[in-house]
Formats: C-alpha cells, structure tokens, sequence
C-alpha cells in the first residue's frame, strides 16, 4: 500500500472514531426526563374571589425561566435537562373561547416547584393557580345576593331571574327566558370610569348554557362594540372574554359597561321559540 493511501485510511480511521465518540455522547445526552401534567386547578377565596370555576386547557411550562413549550392538557412531554431545577407552569386559555387564540391567562400567577430531574425518569406534576393579588375584582355577579346586579336596555323585553333549577356553583344562578312574542333582551354592569385603558388586561369571566347566540361587548358611553358571540351548549361552560383591546380602543369615552344580549329581526330569526340563557359567576377584572 503506498505511504498517502495509508495516511489516508488513518485519517478516515480518526475521524470514524470521533464521529462515532460524538454521536454517542450526543444519544446520551439527549436522553429526557417526562413531566405528566393532567390538568391546572384554581383556588379562590371565595368571598373576595368568587368561584373557582375555570377552563384552564394549556400548560405554560418554564425550566429555569426558559420555556420548554406549551401543551394542551393533559399531556406528557420530554425535558432536556437535569438535576435540581425551578418549574413554572401557567395557565393558558382559549382566549374569547377560540381555539386558534391560545394565551397565558395573565390574572393568575404561576406554579412554581422546584424538582429534581433525572434522565429517563418520570414525575407528574399537579398544578394548582391563583388570582394575582394586583388583580381588581370590578364587577362580581353570583347570583347569591338577595339582589341582582344587572341594569336593562329600555327597550329588552324582560331581565335576568334569579333560580336554583340549573346552576354552575352555589345555590342560584341567572336565567334569561323570552317567549314566543319576545325578540330582543339585553343587560348590562353599571358604568364604570375608572378601568384602565392603556392595554393594560381586562378579562370578563362567566359560566354559562344557552340555547341561542349570546352577544357579549361593552359600551363606550352610548357607542355599543360587540367582542365575542357565545356558542349554543346544553351543558355548563366557562369563557375568558378579552375585553383588553376593545375598552382600550376609545380613550375619550368618560365610562365603560359589559352587555349581554340577544335580538331578533326577520332576516336573522332565533334558533329556537324559546330562548334560554343561562349565566353565573361573572367577573370583570382588571389590573
């Protein structure tokens, strides 16, 4: 064999060693730790916080302060780091209710725990989240009072009653019922001057059951803007409505009010003879 084609086998030799030396160290340093997180609960306090309903669907997960990712719940997924670290999971929603729009949920704070993680192991986790305490509980309606919070559009043909026969959490909830010769219902918080209007986050938060659409928006003094039109269900749901960018939009009204309404015209009939809504736990917040 002459003397460059031994150099050159030798040298094909060393750099197979290395390669090989390399890749392997890489398998196994890629071998993860698998974190199981089924579901994120809430915890209130309830007399200030009202019910700890909630539609949490995704965690937020942070090692270290580095995001590893965002999985819907529940879910199982691969850590590319070892030993004793900081976890922080967030809440995520579907913001307004829509798939397509998932967020951190920016009025809770985090889980944080530290664990320690070792490749090929698994653990599980099970978050549990709370209101931040900078977080402004404007408008509460849980329809456990003796009265109602609600004012009505002049023209609604009738108005929110309180019952027990159907209900989310508690004892009551709120029902709108209009029959056949009824086509319009609307409500409405009071008026309120003083929710931020610098993109700061407002979220309106309710459970609710409704045979028809529901419109849901705000006024900027008169001016109605609707936000998000509830989908029919005959079961319990909860919705996180981002009010943020639509209160932020008019910066000259002197006061803001959530509505909920429903109307219809002969074009756009209701969906059934007898509408029925049911609705609970509301909040507006606000930092």
């Amino acid at each position: 064999m002459q003397l460059h084609n031994i150099k050159n086998y030798i040298l094909l030799l060393l750099i197979g060693i290395v390669f090989c030396t390399c890749s392997k160290e890489k398998y196994e340093a890629t071998v993860p730790t698998y974190i199981t997180i089924n579901d994120i609960s809430l915890t209130t306090n309830q007399s200030t916080q009202g019910a700890a309903t909630e539609n949490i669907t995704d965690a937020w997960v942070f090692v270290n302060d580095n995001l590893m990712g965002v999985y819907e719940l529940p879910a199982t997924f691969p850590v590319l780091v070892e030993g004793n670290v900081s976890v922080k999971v967030f809440a995520g929603i579907k913001d307004n209710g829509v798939s397509t729009f998932r967020k951190r949920y920016l009025m809770f704070d985090p889980y944080q725990e530290n664990v320690n993680l070792v490749p090929g192991e698994s653990i599980t986790l099970t978050p549990t989240v709370t209101y931040n305490s900078g977080v402004q509980f404007k408008w509460m309606e849980d329809f456990e009072n003796a009265s109602l919070s609600f004012l009505y559009h002049a023209a609604s043909d009738t108005i929110v009653f309180k019952q027990n026969n159907s209900v989310s959490t508690g004892l009551n909830s709120g029902e709108v019922f209009l029959d056949a010769n009824m086509n319009f219902f609307e409500a409405t918080s009071i008026a309120y001057n003083d929710i931020p209007r610098s993109l700061s986050p407002v979220y309106l938060e309710m459970d609710f059951k409704t045979n028809e659409p529901l419109l849901i928006g705000v006024y900027h003094d008169n001016e109605q803007y609707g936000v998000v039109t509830l989908n029919t269900t005959d079961e319990w749901k909860k919705i996180y409505v981002n009010l943020t960018d639509v209160i932020s939009a008019k910066q000259s009204a002197t006061a803001v009010k959530v509505f909920f309404g429903i109307q219809a015209t002969s074009s756009n009939p209701f969906l059934t003879s007898n509408p029925n809504i049911f609705i609970d736990n509301i909040k507006l917040l606000h930092y």
